[in-house]
C-alpha cells in the first residue's frame, strides 16, 4: 500500500483544490445559509473544547473505587465552580438536551436502563415524555465516560464527539434508512447522543441462534454492504462497525447506531490519523495493527472492507468473532480459526457442517475481504453487487456450521 501523510479527523486532506471542495461538500455539508454556518461554527467550538471541564466532575470521581481512598481532587472543586465552556444550541431538527433533561430521560443513568459498554462510555435506554397523552418515546442514549483513573484518550473525546455529530448531521447520512436517527445531544456537563432507535436485538445476539436462517443472514449482509458502499461513496470510513453495533428489527432490517470514530478520507491510499480504534482485537485489519505498533494508527477504506469480511464470516459460520471467554482463555485469531474450520470440515459445539453452494461462495467472498494484503481486497461496490447475485440462491441452512 502506498503510504502518504495521514490527515487529522475532521480536517480535509491537503491534496489540491478538488479534494478540498469534495470533502467540504460531501462530509461537512454545504454551509451557505446562516443557520448552517452557525452549526458549523458550533461544531468547531466542540472540537476545540478543553476536556478538563467534563473530566473533573464530582460524579466521575464518586463512581470510581478511588473515591474510597482518595480525597476530592482540587481540580473538581475548581471546575465545578465554572460555567459550561460552550452553550448548547439546537442543530436543525436535532435538539440540545440539558444535563437535567438527560438525567430525567435515563432516570439518572440507572442500572435498570444500562445496556452495555460502548467504545467511549456506555449505552442506556431512555424515555422522552411527548406530552398530550402520547406514550413516551423510547430512545437510546450514548454517554461518553470520564471515569477515574483518567485516560489519555479523554483528551481526544471532543474531537471524536464533534466528528460524530458532524457525520450524523450530514443530510445524506441523516436521511439514510440504515442509520439510527439522531434526535438530540448534550454538551452540558457531559457528552451524550440521543437516538430514536429501540435496541432490542443486535446482529451479535442473532448470529448463534438456530432460528436465524440463511435468508435473513444474507439480508443483513446485503444491507450492511450497501450501507458501507454508500458511506465510502461519500468519502467516509466507519472505522469500528461490528456485530454488536448493528441493531436489527423484527423484519431483519438493520440500523447502525454506533460508529464512534467515523472519519473522512481522500482515497484508498490516504489514511486518517487516529488514536486506537475502539473494539476488539479480532476486528482489526493487519495493516491497522501494524500501524499501531509503528505509532501511525491509520485506517483505510480497505480496513472497513476487512471488518465487513469478518462480519460476513460471523454470519456464514454462525459464530461470533468475539465472545465471552474464561479469564485464562487464549484468544484465537478468528480468520485463522475460520480457515481451519472450513478446511477440516469438523464439528464445533452443537453445529454440524452442512455446506451448500451459496455458503461456499459467500465464504469465498468473505475470505477475499480479509486477505492480509489490503490491495487484494475487493471494493465495497464489487462486494455489494456480488452479494446481490448470491442472494438469489435459496437455502434453509443456518450457515456453514448450521
Amino acid at each position: 500500500m502506498e503510504h502518504q501523510k495521514p490527515v487529522i479527523p475532521g480536517q480535509p486532506a491537503k491534496r489540491g483544490k478538488t479534494s478540498k471542495e469534495q470533502i467540504k461538500s460531501m462530509v461537512a455539508g454545504d454551509f451557505e445559509s446562516e443557520e448552517q454556518k452557525k452549526i458549523r461554527n458550533f461544531i468547531e467550538q466542540l472540537r476545540n473544547l478543553d476536556v478538563s471541564f467534563y473530566a473533573f466532575r464530582r460524579d466521575n470521581f464518586l463512581k470510581s473505587p478511588y473515591s474510597l481512598v482518595l480525597p476530592l481532587p482540587d481540580q473538581i472543586v475548581r471546575y465545578e465552580n465554572m460555567g459550561n465552556p460552550v452553550e448548547g444550541i439546537d442543530l436543525g431538527k436535532v435538539k440540545h438536551f440539558s444535563h437535567d433533561k438527560m438525567i430525567q430521560i435515563t432516570s439518572d443513568f440507572s442500572e435498570n436502563n444500562y445496556i452495555r459498554k460502548s467504545t467511549f462510555g456506555r449505552l442506556f435506554r431512555g424515555k422522552i415524555d411527548e406530552g398530550s397523552g402520547m406514550p413516551p418515546r423510547e430512545v437510546i442514549v450514548k454517554r461518553w465516560d470520564f471515569l477515574i483513573p483518567f485516560s489519555p484518550t479523554y483528551g481526544n473525546y471532543p474531537v471524536y464527539y464533534a466528528r460524530q455529530l458532524e457525520i450524523l448531521l450530514n443530510p445524506h447520512v441523516a436521511s439514510h434508512p440504515r442509520m439510527a436517527k439522531l434526535i438530540g445531544y448534550c454538551c452540558d456537563k457531559m457528552f451524550a447522543l440521543v437516538f430514536d432507535v429501540n435496541l432490542n436485538l443486535t446482529v451479535k445476539d442473532l448470529i448463534p441462534r438456530d432460528n436465524f436462517t440463511w435468508s435473513p443472514r444474507m439480508k443483513v449482509a446485503r444491507q450492511v454492504a450497501e450501507t458501507l458502499r454508500f458511506f465510502h461513496g461519500k468519502q467516509i470510513a466507519l472505522c469500528n462497525f461490528t456485530a454488536p453495533s448493528i441493531s436489527v428489527d423484527e423484519d431483519y432490517n438493520i440500523q447502525l447506531f454506533e460508529f464512534d470514530r467515523a472519519a473522512n478520507l481522500a482515497s484508498d491510499n490516504f489514511p486518517v490519523l487516529k488514536t486506537i480504534v475502539g473494539g476488539a482485537y479480532n476486528y482489526y485489519s493487519p495493516e491497522y495493527l501494524t500501524s499501531v505498533l509503528e505509532f501511525r494508527r491509520e485506517w483505510f477504506f480497505t480496513s472497513d472492507v476487512y471488518a465487513f469480511g469478518l462480519l460476513l464470516l460471523e454470519l456464514t459460520l454462525a459464530k461470533c468473532a468475539v465472545e465471552e471467554r474464561p479469564v485464562n482463555f487464549v484468544e484465537v485469531n478468528f480468520v485463522e480459526w475460520a480457515k481451519i474450520a472450513f478446511a477440516k470440515n469438523e464439528r464445533y459445539d452443537r453445529f454440524k457442517m452442512t455446506i451448500a453452494v451459496p455458503q461456499l461462495l459467500i465464504f469465498d467472498l468473505a475470505m477475499k475481504c480479509v486477505q492480509e494484503d489490503p490491495k487484494m481486497r475487493p471494493h465495497m461496490d464489487e462486494i455489494a453487487m456480488e452479494l446481490d447475485k448470491l442472494s438469489q440462491f435459496k437455502t434453509e441452512n443456518r450457515g456453514l456450521l448450521g
